[in-house]
């Protein structure tokens, strides 16, 4: 049977699986790495091919119990003399399948070379897999052989509902949009004005796609470290001593519980992720970010590798007042998908109407802050989002919440360009409503 890669393209590798005594096992064939396509030459296909074999079967916890050189050269010797692995492995636990691969094929090439060569690179692989018995070595084929239907995360994502959309007063399709980019690119960032509800979308969209102890939330700020963020040495009392201990952060709490979780998705919330020094912050985990599927070297755990788990999710949050999307580094615009919550675009643009409307709200309150924003003009990153008129001090009176919480950041905006008088003679309550 040949195997087809998670793209649709036909690999020139043919694969078996048979049924071996009580269990099953999987036969990778291609002669002397070589095929009809190829009769010069190596096929650069076979490695890919058995490697993709192994992540599939790696998807479905399966277990090899042990494997050996099955090819006609060698057949004759005694097993002992051409096993290449000779205590089972559990490819649940690899983080990376592709140095297995080679540690397979350099003890298949000291069998071959060993014993005058090795006619057909053909190699049998015991196996042991959940939910499939030695009869199914046909099904088990047939479900290897084809593009795997999980998403590249391993999970499927809940889809956005009238429910959620309506407890949020957003639109479903916008909301559906940001799950599917968060189900495709797995880091988003939720970026605007102050008080378009940034954070509060950000923990509703994670407690909509996963369970609240599979979700955790930091808030980045200027002295925030990678050993704050992934691990780090801190000091601790071990009796009346002090010591320094190797402290896991957030991040890497968070991937341990995903690998041990591999069928749940774990989120974790960045809030402010602006605030900080993001390639500090990140340092080597940054690479990660873009190929979830490599490994890599850690600062403090020398000689072990860290793989970020597929069902990882990060949502970040970003205040434009503080920092202009513009001023991002191209390395983090390339990690992240970016969604802009802005109050002059729906959805933003309509949820206090929205909310007003559900919650019997006859204040008039979306109007004006429409009048607000439009009296702020073109000052793009610094009109004033709905959620300030959406808490329990707007009810006690606007005028509150308009003298307390919109003109203080309207005077640290216009500071130096205009006085306070004249700040809350352009934008108080009673001038706002003036407005037509």
């Amino acid at each position: 049977m040949q195997t087809v890669d998670d793209t649709g393209v036909v690999l020139n590798a043919a694969f078996e699986i048979e049924q071996d005594g009580n269990g099953l096992a999987l036969v990778m064939r291609s002669a002397s790495g070589r095929s009809s396509r190829y009769p010069q030459g190596i096929n650069p296909q076979y490695n890919h091919a058995l490697e993709l074999l192994l992540s599939r079967l790696r998807d479905r916890e399966a277990v090899l119990e042990s494997g050996v050189v099955d090819s006609s050269r060698v057949r004759n010797l005694p097993e002992a003399e051409r096993t290449i692995l000779d205590a089972p492995v559990a490819l649940t636990d690899l983080s990376d399948i592709e140095q297995f691969r080679k540690k397979l094929g350099r003890a298949q090439g000291q069998i071959a070379g060993s014993s005058g060569g090795n006619n057909t690179k053909q190699i049998r692989l015991r196996l042991r897999v959940p939910g499939y018995g030695a009869n199914d070595a046909a099904r088990l084929a047939a479900d290897l052989a084809l593009p795997s239907a999980q998403p590249a995360s391993g999970v499927n994502l809940r889809e956005a509902s009238e429910d959620l959309a309506n407890n949020l007063h957003f639109d479903l399709a916008w909301l559906q949009k940001v799950i599917s980019l968060l189900q495709d690119r797995k880091q988003v960032v939720l970026y605007g004005p102050p008080g378009t509800g940034k954070t509060h979308l950000a923990r509703e969209l994670a407690r909509w796609v996963s369970d609240h102890d599979a979700i955790r939330l930091v808030q980045f700020h200027p002295s925030y470290t990678y050993e704050d963020f992934f691990e780090g040495f801190r000091p601790r009392l071990k009796g009346e001593n002090a010591a320094f201990e190797l402290v896991h952060g957030p991040l890497r709490r968070l991937a341990s519980d995903a690998e041990a979780d591999k069928g749940r998705p774990h989120v974790l919330i960045i809030d402010e992720i602006n605030r900080a020094n993001l390639p500090a912050v990140f340092g080597e985990l940054y690479f990660l970010l873009e190929y979830r599927d490599e490994v890599i070297d850690l600062q403090y755990s020398p000689g072990e590798r860290f793989k970020l788990p597929p069902n990882v999710f990060l949502i970040g949050t970003m205040n434009t007042a503080d920092r202009s999307i513009a001023l991002v580094d191209a390395a983090m615009r390339r990690r992240f998908a970016f969604v802009e919550l802005h109050p002059d675009h729906p959805p933003v643009r309509d949820v206090l109407s929205r909310w007003a409307e559900t919650n019997g709200k006859d204040d008039d309150r979306a109007a004006l802050l429409a009048r607000l924003n439009q009296a702020i003009g073109a000052d793009h990153e610094f009109k004033i989002g709905p959620s300030y008129l959406m808490k329990p001090d707007a009810d006690r009176g606007l005028d509150l919440v308009w003298e307390h919480s919109i003109l203080p950041l309207l005077e640290e905006h216009f500071y130096e360009r205009l006085s306070r008088e004249q700040i809350h003679e352009t934008f108080g309550l009673d001038a706002i409503r003036g407005l037509p």
